[in-house]
């Protein structure tokens, strides 16, 4: 089993990145190369280079992808640029890390090891939620919702199915239960599986309804496949609440996130 090639997205989020470029940094499990793709702005770009540099870090490749007029963020836009990551990417293997996430030291050496025994193309991580500020997220009700009341209804229903425990903030895997898609950050997938499988490029405005990313429809074409899944029973992604997916709220006032771009 060879290297493995972890991408990053970022876009108005200079101090998240680097909390992130130090988690891959950190990894037993050393990555072969880290893409950070920017999205569309040279002072993000400047910023991460100068960090990569002061910080002496190594395998670390800064790449700027030029926005058009009629680019907006959402899912449908870090689809294309997972896409282009997936393209560059140098090695067999493929993480992703979301800029405002991070993972525990050991999340590359575990998905590794399990992908080896399991012989499975497409390993993931449970996930542990955090708060914006970093402290455990323990209210009883599911962030990805349109509606309190939604969130909460949902949060009840997970726990039946044993997907969440009151109490503990680790979002459980239940392979029966697979309407909880496994989020992007939490895979190692093969490369060759990414590049039959790519991600989905356009939502239509069911999906805006439904909160449909590209996390959900990634998953759901490898479940249509019957792709082999395995998972590591440990929530080494820690997942930081606050992106638009759970909250609509965007980190820069007035940066339009559009979830449909189709009619």
């Amino acid at each position: 089993m060879a290297g493995i090639s972890v991408i990053t997205l970022t876009r108005y989020r200079p101090i998240e990145v680097r909390r992130a470029i130090l988690s891959v940094q950190r990894q037993t499990e050393s990555a072969a190369e880290h893409i950070v793709l920017v999205d569309g702005d040279r002072w993000i770009e400047e910023s991460i280079k100068e960090f990569i540099d002061s910080s002496g870090i190594d395998r670390c490749k800064v790449h700027f992808v030029p926005r058009v007029s009629n680019d907006v963020s959402g899912p449908g836009r870090s689809s294309v640029l997972r896409n282009i990551g997936i393209h560059m990417a140098e090695n067999p293997w493929i993480a992703f890390l979301d800029d405002d996430n991070e993972w525990l030291p050991n999340h590359l050496s575990s998905l590794k090891a399990l992908a080896f025994q399991s012989d499975s193309p497409a390993v993931y991580s449970e996930v542990a939620l955090l708060t914006t500020t970093g402290e455990p997220y323990l209210e009883h009700r599911w962030p990805w919702a349109r509606t309190r009341e939604e969130g909460e209804q949902k949060y009840w229903a997970y726990v039946e199915q044993r997907v969440l425990v009151p109490g503990s903030n680790v979002i459980h895997d239940r392979p029966e239960v697979r309407d909880v898609p496994v989020d992007t950050s939490a895979w190692l997938l093969d490369r060759d599986l990414l590049l039959s499988v790519p991600f989905h490029e356009k939502f239509s405005i069911d999906d805006a309804r439904t909160l449909t990313s590209e996390d959900d429809k990634l998953f759901h074409s490898l479940l249509e496949r019957e792709v082999r899944f395995a998972c590591t029973y440990q929530p080494t992604l820690l997942y930081y609440l606050g992106g638009y997916s759970n909250s609509g709220a965007t980190v820069r006032t007035g940066e339009t996130i559009e979830w449909s771009n189709t009619e």
